[in-house]
């Protein structure tokens, strides 16, 4: 299946030959800081506050793999779809036609026709609802993908899914190779199930993402970052998607890990240009954002769920990474509720 290696990164900027410097991202990974603002409330108006929906992949599917045709007025007739949702699977969006404006985790993306976005699982997407598309969307779960190590190694690290911060998405222009990939699957799936079917998709979608690395650019280079340093901070990284509301020490991180504080801290600033800390608060501020925007409970039972047991720490952290209340934040996004 998948060559048996536990990591892709990004190659290193041109212009900065430090050892020491943060790694980069790709042509194809945009950074999300410097995004429109614009689009990003346009957009906001329509996500009223309520429940995020947890999207899980139906059960009744005998292969844990699907493509489905979609446009803007599928998502409106679609009741999970019209509200922010949080997938427990993997999903790769090639848009056809039109320039919608998607969202991920408060990243407004300008779509073109004609090219294919990645998001990673448990990421949190608005689709645009007001804008003409057509766009298939590529669904697949990691129990489907994952039959060896080397094969979960690859999706849980691979930068298509999965970058050093929350603020960068994978965006690639599509290619005939791609589109070549693409339709093999979708043949493959009107074809009588028998033995060799899932394992003919699984192929032929590992060879889709493997071409996707290639054309984004995401090559390994292990004379810039060893072997043991990337084990080391996804490994920190997975810790603090599971802990991060119960755990926000950096010492536990470093227990767990069999780690000193700067042996870590050494890898995460290599990796990302942050410390340990800058991280997990980074990792709990997202949270708290995604629930105040799509949630409608109180700030202080956000604070609660976070793992703060004084909803006064809870503001003044918030405050402290925004600049703003929970509650100017929740009424920035959505002036018209009057909260």
């Amino acid at each position: 299946m998948i060559p048996d290696r536990t990591y892709v990164r990004p190659v290193a900027p041109e212009n900065d030959t430090s050892s020491d410097a943060p790694l980069q991202s790709s042509k194809a990974l945009r950074q999300g800081s410097g995004f429109n603002r614009l689009n990003f409330r346009i957009v906001a108006h329509y996500m009223q506050p309520g429940k995020i929906i947890p999207l899980q992949f139906d059960d009744t599917m005998p292969i844990g793999i699907e493509t489905i045709p979609i446009d803007n007025r599928y998502v409106l007739e679609s009741q999970s779809l019209t509200s922010p949702h949080r997938a427990s699977f993997f999903c790769v969006l090639w848009f056809i036609e039109g320039t919608p404006t998607h969202m991920i985790d408060f990243i407004p993306i300008t779509i073109k026709p004609g090219s294919f976005l990645f998001v990673g699982k448990n990421r949190l997407q608005f689709f645009d609802q007001h804008t003409h598309f057509k766009a298939k969307v590529l669904l697949f779960t990691d129990t489907f993908f994952s039959i060896t190590v080397s094969d979960n190694n690859f999706l849980t690290r691979t930068s298509l899914f999965n970058q050093y911060d929350n603020n960068k998405y994978c965006l690639l222009e599509e290619s005939n190779t791609l589109k070549e990939f693409w339709n093999l699957i979708e043949q493959q799936e009107q074809t009588v199930l028998d033995s060799y079917k899932p394992l003919i998709l699984r192929n032929h979608l590992a060879n889709f993402l493997l071409q996707a690395e290639r054309e984004a650019g995401l090559i390994t280079n292990k004379a810039t970052v060893s072997d043991n340093h990337l084990e080391v901070f996804f490994n920190f990284k997975d810790l603090l998607e599971k802990h991060f509301k119960e755990q926000q020490s950096v010492a536990f991180y470093i227990e767990q890990l069999n780690l000193s504080g700067k042996a870590l801290a050494r890898v995460t600033q290599r990796l990302s240009g942050q410390t340990p800390k800058q991280l997990i608060n980074e990792r709990l501020l997202l949270e708290a954002k995604r629930l105040l925007i799509y949630n409608n409970e109180a700030g202080k039972s956000i604070g609660y769920s976070l793992g703060f047991t004084d909803p006064t720490n809870f503001i003044k952290f918030f405050r402290k990474h925004t600049g703003k209340s929970p509650t100017a934040f929740r009424k920035f996004h959505h002036p018209s509720d009057g909260q």
